[in-house]
């Protein structure tokens, strides 16, 4: 029984670690002629920078090389990369 109670909490903290990093802000591609702006998500997704290929869609999004890839983001990530 008291394995059982265990894995409950575990999961419980696991699951309240994982929504610590929640999209907050969607930051729409950058193209030349518009500038950087972002709006409130009004749903519930992770944090891009959680993601296995955060660092490749970074690169195509800082770099404008994907004007339609929009980035969502929690506060915390978005102030680390400048963009807040």
């Amino acid at each position: 029984m008291k394995r059982q109670e265990q894995k409950k909490k575990d999961a419980s903290e696991g699951a309240s670690t994982g929504t610590e990093c929640r999209a907050e802000f969607i930051f729409y591609g950058r193209n030349q002629r518009s500038e950087l702006r972002s709006v409130e998500v009004l749903g519930d997704y992770a944090c891009d920078f959680r993601r296995p290929d955060w660092a490749h869609r970074w690169s195509d999004w800082n770099f404008g090389q994907n004007p339609y890839l929009n980035l969502f983001l929690c506060a915390k990530h978005a102030r680390e990369f400048g963009l807040m």
